[in-house]
């Protein structure tokens, strides 16, 4: 089994498009292991999580407890994730 993980950006915004700073994204299932830990988004929304190949469902919670998620298939590629929150 490959431990291969690629680097993938996101950001994460309210429902008006507005970056959400602080935020907490973390993966909550997927096809393939990932370790149980959180990455904090920058002011303006944005972070960086490596994954391996698969399908993963990703979640997002700002530190006023609004949350929101995105189903997400990470490939070699550099795609970019988007999770807006709910309000």
């Amino acid at each position: 089994m490959s431990d291969e993980r690629i680097l993938h950006h996101g950001r994460v915004t309210d429902r008006h498009g507005a970056g959400v700073g602080n935020a907490l994204v973390y993966v909550v299932q997927g096809t393939a292991s990932t370790p149980e830990i959180a990455v904090k988004c920058d002011a303006a929304g944005h972070f960086r999580l490596a994954l391996p190949p698969g399908h993963f469902r990703i979640e997002a919670r700002s530190m006023a407890g609004a949350i929101g998620a995105t189903d997400f298939e990470a490939s070699r590629d550099d795609e970019r994730i988007a999770i807006i929150l709910d309000e």
